[in-house]
């Protein structure tokens, strides 16, 4: 997630990722049937129907946690270190890191210590016995990036007949955006890296990976991306359920029709959808019996250097509220778990978070704020629908606009 001018929307715009595989001749072809487009006399034409994309997209709410990727960035590290630790430091001891590091370009942390290096005191420090290190890989990337990993790239599971893991990608960032764009790339890296087990396609649509939820055989997305893709000819959240059926060849669920709606920003800072049907929304009213209608945090929105406020109006609760309702009507069983909302971009939201489900045991990395009541009430919910949680520390990260489940990208899964 970094310091106030690089770490929000020009902090997770600038440490965020999701960026350009432009010119790198990897022969990766869109399979996705890009662009062909349609006309109509009003707006951009729709992306023409993709053909499927091979490999389904990996589940976010079951399986084993086989292999995970984050960005490690020295000038970050005393943003992330502890959740990283609180992370990588619980992880089964048969769970493989991918981390990605910038070239020691002006990016190194200790004094004369290259990006690799640095990182290797990171990993010692978590896990003294040297396992970790031993398990992690790392892929150099042109910097400067963020840490942001997961919105990067959405993961197809292999097929029999197609053994690689699927790296799919958004459409080019603006380049002004010089760490989004250089993220966006980080995904051909790793793919350069190990090309016997990743290949990249690129998507018709601009996205993060937290805009979709995929759990229970079908894939959510709401009313947000149809705001990210108005301008690619994406009208209506009906053309985006289409759209991102066909791509994705799964039933899709869209939340809310409008903009406003629901919570802006991905969706996991407001939901998410875990195994057994069960779906958790942030529930602002129950932070703010907690902490007051006007409660000040003490941090600040790195965008305008105002202190940031928790924001309880109606307008704000009706979003969440819609959420609960549009899925309870497609079947899920909803579940509040208490929400501090600030501003579009800015939560401290518990459903942020990355879910295994290893030999019957479902654990929950859920962040935490340096708040022992609310936290509390957060972790009470999960282990009432039967989770394990192991808590990792976030009150660093959020006002950045993300947490742990934005720091991590799943890059295979085992079975429960």
């Amino acid at each position: 997630m970094a310091d106030s001018q690089t770490t929000s929307d020009r902090g997770k715009r600038k440490i965020s990722a999701l960026h350009a595989l432009v010119g790198v001749g990897l022969g990766l072809a869109l399979a996705v049937g890009v662009l062909s487009l349609a006309s109509r006399s009003k707006g951009p034409p729709l992306p023409a129907p993709a053909l499927k994309l091979a490999g389904g997209v990996l589940r976010e709410d079951s399986g084993s946690l086989d292999e995970v990727l984050v960005h490690y960035v020295p000038r970050f590290e005393p943003l992330v270190a502890d959740a990283y630790a609180d992370f990588l430091g619980t992880l089964d001891r048969s769970t493989h890191i991918v981390v990605v590091v910038p070239e020691p370009e002006g990016d190194g942390g200790a004094v004369g210590a290259t990006p690799r290096e640095s990182l290797g005191r990171l990993l010692a420090r978590i896990d003294p016995s040297g396992g970790l290190a031993v398990r992690a890989r790392v892929v150099d990337a042109a910097g400067p990036i963020s840490v942001w990993s997961k919105d990067r790239a959405l993961v197809l599971a292999p097929e029999t007949d197609s053994p690689r893991t699927g790296l799919v990608i958004p459409v080019p960032p603006d380049p002004k955006w010089k760490e989004r764009a250089n993220d966006w790339r980080t995904l051909a890296r790793v793919a350069e890296a190990m090309p016997d087990r990743f290949y990249v396609r690129e998507l018709p649509l601009s996205f993060d990976a937290g805009d979709f939820d995929v759990a229970a055989g079908s894939v959510l997305v709401d009313d947000n991306l149809v705001t990210k893709n108005r301008s690619r000819g994406v009208g209506n959240v009906e053309e985006l359920r289409k759209l991102v059926g066909g791509l994705l060849a799964r039933p899709v669920q869209v939340l809310g029709t409008v903009d406003g709606d629901v919570p802006r920003h991905p969706m996991s800072m407001y939901m998410a959808a875990l195994d057994g049907g069960v779906a958790l929304v942030g529930d602002p009213r129950a932070a703010k019996a907690l902490l007051g209608d006007s409660w000040v945090p003490g941090e600040f929105d790195p965008d305008t250097g105002e202190p940031l406020r928790a924001d309880f109006s109606e307008a704000m609760v009706a979003r969440f509220d819609r959420a609960a309702v549009d899925l309870t009507a497609a079947g899920w069983r909803v579940v509040r778990i208490p929400e501090v909302p600030f501003l579009d971009k800015t939560y401290m939201a518990y459903t942020n978070g990355v879910y295994e489900t290893r030999g019957n045991v479902r654990i929950a990395w859920m962040p935490t704020f340096d708040l022992p009541e609310l936290d509390a009430r957060a972790r009470a919910v999960y282990e009432s629908l039967g989770w394990q949680v192991r808590p990792v520390r976030a009150r660093g990260l959020y006002p950045l606009h993300g947490t742990i489940g934005c720091l991590v990208n799943v890059l295979a899964r085992g079975p429960s």
